[in-house]
C-alpha cells in the first residue's frame, strides 16, 4: 500500500532525506543505516516526523525525534527527543527493559571520534535499535518497559523553568 507521501525524514551525517512511501519498506530502509553505523562512513542516524505542509525542498527543523549512534552490531545507543505534558521538549537515552535502576557504571560508545558513556542497559544491538525505530516511526513514542533516563543538558529545562509547576507551556490562552 502507498501513502500519498512519506511522513517521516531519516537523517545521518552524510544526508538526510524523506523516508518510502511503502510502508512495507521502513524497517528494510531503518536496518540499512543503523547495519552500517560505525563503518567509517556512516556515525549516526535520526528519523523524525514529517510536517504534513513540508514540501520537498523545504527545510525541516525538528523538535522531536529518536537517533542512535555507535558501532554496528552490539554497541549502540539510542535516543530520543520528545515533548512532555507541560510542552517541553526532553532528551532521553533509551534503556534496554529492567535498566532503569542501575548503578552509575558507564561504558563507551564511539561517535566517529567522540565518545559518549551511557550506562550498561543503554548499549543496545542493532536489532534492539531497528525495533526501537520501527517503533517510533508507527507510534512516535518508546516501547512499554524500556527505560529512559534524561540529559538535562539537552533539554529545554530553561523554557520550563519560566513556568509554574502544574502550568502548560505555553499556557493555552497565551499564543506562541
Amino acid at each position: 500500500m502507498r501513502l500519498d507521501r512519506p511522513t517521516h525524514v531519516q537523517a545521518t551525517n552524510r544526508s538526510s532525506g524523506w523516508m518510502s512511501d511503502f510502508p512495507e519498506e521502513i524497517t528494510r530502509q531503518i536496518a540499512a543505516i543503523i547495519n552500517r553505523l560505525g563503518d567509517g562512513r556512516y556515525t549516526y542516524t535520526s528519523i523524525y516526523p514529517l510536517p504534513a505542509d513540508a514540501g520537498i525542498y523545504d527545510d525541516v527543523h525538528p523538535t522531536e525525534w529518536m537517533q542512535a549512534t555507535g558501532v554496528a552490531p552490539d554497541r549502540l545507543t539510542v535516543e530520543i527527543k520528545q515533548v512532555d505534558a507541560k510542552g517541553v521538549h526532553r532528551l532521553y537515552t533509551i534503556g534496554r527493559p529492567g535498566g532503569a535502576g542501575e548503578s552509575a557504571e558507564t561504558e563507551p560508545i564511539q561517535n566517529g571520534d567522540n565518545t559518549y558513556l551511557v550506562r550498561p542497559a543503554e548499549v543496545l544491538a542493532a536489532t534492539d535499535a531497528i525495533a526501537l525505530f520501527q517503533h517510533y516511526y508507527d507510534t512516535h513514542t518508546v516501547p512499554e518497559g524500556w527505560s529512559l533516563r534524561e540529559q538535562p543538558e539537552f533539554s529545554d529545562t530553561a523554557v520550563a523553568e519560566q513556568y509554574g509547576e502544574g502550568e502548560r507551556y505555553p499556557p493555552e490562552a497565551r499564543a506562541p
